[in-house]
C-alpha cells in the first residue's frame, strides 16, 4: 500500500490518532521487507548486527533443530526493529530475548555439536548460564564469548526486575527510562557483534583444521 493509500485509508476511521497512523506505516514497511528476506531472518540479522557479510552458510551450519529456533527468534527481534542501529529506548528490553533466544542456540550448537562437550548443569533444572559458564571455563577467546553473553544476560535480568523497596518495607516499581535503555543497548549490541565475530573465527578455524 502505497503512503497516500495507507494516509487515506486511516482518515475514514476517526479515532486515528497521528501516532496510530505512524505506527501503521511503518508496520507496513517492516512487513514488507520482511516478506522479501525469504525466511532468511537469521541471516539479515546476523549480518546486521556484524556489520559484515557471511562468508558461510548459517542455516547449513546450525542445522535442526537450532535453525528453524534461531530464525523464529530472529524474527521477532527484526519485527521489533529493523536494524539494531534504529533500537531505541524500552525497544532494546524484548529485542535483547529475543536475540539471546537467537543466538544461545550457536552456542550450543558450538559446544556440543562443534567441540562434542557436554555443558554441565549448576542446579538440577536447566539454566541459560550453564552454557555462558561452560565457555567461560575453557579460557581464550571462547571465555570472551561465554563472558560477553553472561554480561548480556544479567541486563536483560534488569528488565525483568524492576521493583525496590522503600525504607517503610512497601514495594514500587523501578522506572527504567528511555535514557537508561539507550545506555543498556550501547553495551549489549557490541557485545554481541564482538563474541559472533569471535564464534565465527572459531568455527572457521575448525574447518580449516578438518579439511
Amino acid at each position: 500500500m502505497k503512503f497516500t493509500e495507507l494516509r487515506n485509508t486511516m482518515q475514514t476511521f476517526s479515532g486515528a490518532s497521528t501516532p496510530d497512523y505512524q505506527l501503521a506505516y511503518i508496520a507496513t514497511e517492516v512487513k514488507d521487507l520482511l516478506n522479501g528476506l525469504n525466511n532468511q531472518f537469521v541471516e539479515f540479522l546476523t549480518k546486521d548486527i556484524t556489520d559484515t557479510e557471511l562468508q558461510w552458510d548459517i542455516q547449513q551450519w546450525l542445522g535442526a533443530p537450532y535453525y528453524q529456533s534461531s530464525n523464529e527468534n530472529a524474527k521477532d527481534c527484526l519485527e521489533q526493529c529493523i536494524s539494531v542501529k534504529h533500537i531505541w529506548g524500552r525497544r532494546i528490553k524484548s529485542w535483547t530475548d529475543s536475540a539471546l533466544k537467537c543466538y544461545d542456540n550457536f552456542l550450543l550448537k558450538y559446544i556440543q555439536i562443534d567441540q562434542k562437550e557436554t555443558i554441565s548443569k549448576t542446579y538440577i533444572g536447566l539454566k541459560e548460564t550453564d552454557v555462558y559458564n561452560h565457555l567461560i571455563n575453557k579460557g581464550g577467546k571462547e571465555q570472551e564469548i561465554g563472558q560477553n553473553f553472561k554480561n548480556i544476560y544479567q541486563l536483560r535480568s534488569k528488565f525483568q526486575h524492576i521493583q525496590m523497596e522503600e525504607k517503610d518495607g512497601i514495594r514500587v516499581p523501578k522506572r527504567i527510562t528511555n535514557s537508561d535503555c539507550n545506555k543498556l543497548r550501547d553495551l549489549i549490541v557490541p557485545w554481541f557483534r564482538l563474541s559472533l565475530w569471535e564464534l565465527f573465527n572459531l568455527v572457521e578455524a575448525q574447518k580449516q583444521k578438518t579439511n
